[in-house]
């Protein structure tokens, strides 16, 4: 072969790490991005105006791509119900009840404020959480509470239960609270207030829910629940009065 040709060739073909990409295929970390941007904005719209008034094409435009996107990557309505929950509030609720083991034995009011901790850090990293949860969940034909149902840790739930139930025979907590409800106020405490946040922010007169005063107040408020009550004190039976003699 001649070498001034061999020597031309190598100078007119670029290096392979130069070569164009074929079009019309996308990166696996393109398409990741993409599925978690929509996931995070449908999951914001659900929760800012409610399920059954968000479309895909709302969807979509928050993402900045087209509706053919959503269905691209979620095929259905259905299929992205089941993505939010399966891959948004699934995760949320493992984080929270991560913090009760399955074990017996542990400090029950280390256990219940490590219960009100998480739930103010999920919260905090997901804010969209507490919105969604009383739009969809709580409320009666909330779209999403069958499908949340179903992920509900009842072992856990009845674990916790079982250790405060526990607590209170050996005397370390209040004996006149019912510790399979004591979860449900508990979840009711925070995020009840965080969900209606804006509600009185914009009342005029009445109190602005700040997170942090909040996660002080909840605290104070199940550790004292939690305190046993001292015994009533039982008065002492005066000596009855001796009569005077008479003469």
């Amino acid at each position: 072969m001649n070498p001034r040709a061999a020597t031309a060739s190598q100078a007119t073909t670029p290096p392979a790490r130069d070569l164009p990409r074929p079009r019309g295929r996308r990166r696996a970390s393109d398409d990741l991005a993409v599925r978690e941007r929509l996931l995070a904005c449908a999951t914001q719209l659900f929760a800012q105006q409610g399920i059954a008034a968000t479309t895909m094409a709302q969807i979509a435009a928050a993402a900045g791509v087209t509706s053919a996107m959503v269905h691209y990557y979620f095929t259905n309505r259905e299929k992205l119900l089941d993505a939010v929950v399966e891959e948004r509030i699934a995760r949320a609720i493992a984080f929270v009840w991560a913090g009760v083991p399955g074990r017996g034995g542990e400090d029950a009011h280390a256990l219940v404020q490590d219960l009100v901790g998480r739930l103010f850090d999920v919260t905090a990293r997901e804010p969209w959480l507490p919105a969604l949860w009383l739009r969809e969940i709580v409320n009666e034909g909330g779209l999403l509470r069958e499908r949340v149902l179903a992920r509900v840790p009842v072992g856990r739930l009845q674990q916790f239960a079982q250790r405060i139930g526990e607590a209170q025979r050996e005397g370390s907590v209040n004996p006149a609270l019912e510790a399979p409800l004591l979860f449900v106020s508990i979840i009711a405490l925070v995020m009840l207030p965080l969900a209606t946040a804006k509600v009185w922010q914009t009342a005029r007169g009445l109190p602005k829910i700040e997170r942090e005063a909040l996660h002080r107040h909840v605290t104070a408020l199940v550790s004292a629940a939690l305190q046993v009550p001292p015994a009533p004190s039982v008065p002492s039976t005066p000596a009855p009065r001796r009569g005077r003699n008479r003469p």
